[in-house]
């Protein structure tokens, strides 16, 4: 055997794909162009049972994980995916790729064939994956989901758009793949008594009955009455055709036509396919789902086109890689954190920054950057420092100003948070430790571990965190982070003012948080006034520079008489432009907001 390509890194694999089935891993091995041995610095989670294959498709590095031997359902689908990303954290994107049952309704121009392909894809309601067994019966026989499965990366969307406008034009590669397939793996192709191959299995094998029949004991339909048999017009070929639609999902194996047509009832949605996986995944991985066709969930459903439908549902998979960018897939976001922003749910801070940067003009806010106290705070001699100042003086647009000096000079990481009356995640600490949290995972350097471990801790995601837990892993991962800096905007604006303060005394209190320095602005409001002078020390506290505020103000005036379409009809000299500028300047008396609503 030829030894097989070792990659040293495991972070290279950023496409994983899911097989629940020993013949669905088949057939996802014998489509990669290349297998490898696992990466050189591989490392199981202590959690992580699966069992990994390497490889690649395309230009895509791929592993390929399945379920444990004789186990299936939604939540072995579950932890399979999670002990996946927990060991492989840099997956990006994912396919649940292997068989399915099909919901065949020829009259409705649902034509599904044993050996078909079909593909979720979302509708204007659900993310391409239903699962029937969480919907609530409502009065006058209405249904209604109790929550709803994520939709899969925007990536592979992208795809099917491409593939599926291919397809329009020219023939699906599927009978291709197949082949060389075969030509790779001559085994597959070979009939046995208990496997009957991974090729087509024949019109003669593939029979649609009507609801009300039974299947006649025995190992395959010919004892079945004939009479019962829907008719459908004849394909003239045995290539498979590819559907796009709903797929329903949930844990009860669907084996009887009139259970199937009372589950299709029940869900209310367009699905064609049945299937016992998918509804695990969604909402712990990002993904998109691929089934072949190997029964129509009846009594009539037998073995004979399980190898095949893998084998077809296999070669789409590899087909629609093709259409997936690689440098895309690298720039979408990794599937754990996709799963912990929705976890979390974090504030974002970038909104309040963006706002107040629309109000500042370039060479604004120079004199509290260029100031002796602010640059002994980015030295570090002086740790932590305190803007108050009265509402509407500009201490958001000052904390933008900060932001974004410190992200061209700082050399360290930048942090921040905005608090705001208008936004209820924006007032308290909890909300600001959600977001650090998040921000800071999104820092990677290894602080990616320390959320990772909270978010299996809370039975992965299906627990809120409590606030102190948000607290500790803030602590565990700015002790072990390079220099910090975090900016903390409007502490007035907080509903947890208390709180707040007590956060950053152990902030300033804890030996090993001595790389993070604090700038806070707010109101001098009576809370702050007691409270940070003793945390930071009073030669720490600075009111801010009205005169410095003044002249930012008359610079904004300036600009605005020259730019805005209601003065640029106005021909005003230069003399005049000069006494509105000082005068709504110097009586905005250091307020922005009052020069801004004059």
């Amino acid at each position: 055997m030829a030894s097989r390509i070792v990659l040293d890194s495991p972070d290279v694999y950023v496409v994983a794909w899911i097989a629940a089935l020993f013949i669905e891993r088949a057939a996802a091995e014998a489509m990669l162009d290349e297998e490898h041995a696992a990466p050189a610095s591989f490392t199981r989670h202590r959690t992580d049972t699966n069992v990994y294959t390497w490889g690649r498709i395309g230009e895509h590095n791929i592993v390929i994980a399945s379920l444990p031997a004789g186990v299936y359902g939604t939540t072995s689908a579950a932890t399979t995916a999670s002990n996946l990303l927990a060991s492989l954290p840099s997956i990006r994107i994912g396919l649940l790729v292997g068989i399915g049952g099909g919901i065949a309704r020829p009259d409705e121009d649902h034509d599904i064939r044993l050996g078909d392909v079909v593909v979720s894809q979302p509708d204007g309601t659900t993310g391409g994956v239903c699962q029937y067994d969480l919907i609530k019966a409502k009065a006058g026989d209405r249904r209604e989901r109790q929550g709803f499965l994520g939709r899969p990366p925007t990536v592979l969307l992208n795809a099917l758009a491409s593939i599926q406008a291919e397809h329009e034009r020219k023939d699906s590669k599927i009978p291709h793949l197949l082949q060389a397939m075969l030509e790779k793996n001559p085994k597959m192709g070979k009939r046995f008594k208990k496997n009957p191959g991974y090729t087509n299995q024949g019109f003669e094998n593939d029979h649609l009955f009507r609801v009300a029949s039974s299947h006649v004991p025995g190992p395959d339909c010919r004892g079945c009455d004939t009479a019962d048999e829907v008719q459908r017009d004849p394909r003239d070929t045995t290539d498979p055709y590819i559907h796009y639609g709903i797929i329903a999902s949930g844990n009860t194996l669907v084996k009887d036509a009139a259970a199937r047509d009372r589950l299709f009832a029940h869900v209310g949605e367009d699905c064609i396919c049945f299937e016992m996986e998918a509804a695990g995944l969604m909402n712990h991985f990002p993904c998109l789902v691929i089934r072949g066709i190997c029964d129509y969930a009846d009594s009539h459903q037998n073995d004979r086109w399980q190898c095949y439908a893998s084998a077809t549902a296999a070669a789409y998979a590899k087909e629609l890689l093709g259409y997936v960018p690689g440098a895309e897939v690298l720039e979408t976001r990794r599937a754990l954190e996709v799963l912990q922003s929705g976890w979390l749910r974090p504030p974002d801070p970038s909104t309040n920054a963006n706002y107040a940067r629309a109000l500042r003009l370039e060479g604004t806010d120079t004199w509290l950057l260029e100031a002796p106290a602010f640059q002994s705070w980015l030295s570090g001699s002086r740790r932590n420092v305190w803007l108050r100042g009265l509402a509407g003086c500009g201490k958001t647009v000052l904390s933008a100003a900060v932001l974004d000096h410190l992200g061209k000079v700082s050399g360290g990481l930048v942090f921040s948070f905005f608090f705001n009356f208008d936004n209820r995640t924006k007032q308290t600490v909890d909300g600001m430790l959600r977001s650090l949290t998040f921000q800071l995972y999104q820092a990677g350097l290894g602080l990616a571990d320390l959320l990772d471990a909270s978010f299996q801790a809370h039975q992965d995601g299906k627990h809120q965190p409590t606030t102190k837990a948000l607290e500790d892993v803030v602590f565990k991962m700015l002790a072990v982070s390079n220099k910090c800096f975090i900016v903390l905007d409007a502490l007035d604006e907080s509903t947890t003012q208390r709180e707040v303060l007590l956060w950053m005394e152990n902030v300033v209190s804890r030996q090993e948080l001595g790389n993070v320095q604090l700038i806070c602005t707010g109101r001098p409001e009576s809370e702050f006034l007691r409270g940070i002078p003793r945390l930071f020390g009073q030669e720490n506290c600075f009111a801010l520079d009205k005169q410095a505020v003044n002249a930012d103000i008359r610079s904004w005036v300036t600009v605005q008489l020259s730019q805005r379409a209601d003065f640029q009809n106005k021909s005003l000299s230069e003399d005049v432009v000069e006494r509105i500028t000082k005068m709504v300047g110097d009586g905005a008396d250091g307020m922005l907001d009052t020069a801004a609503f004059d």
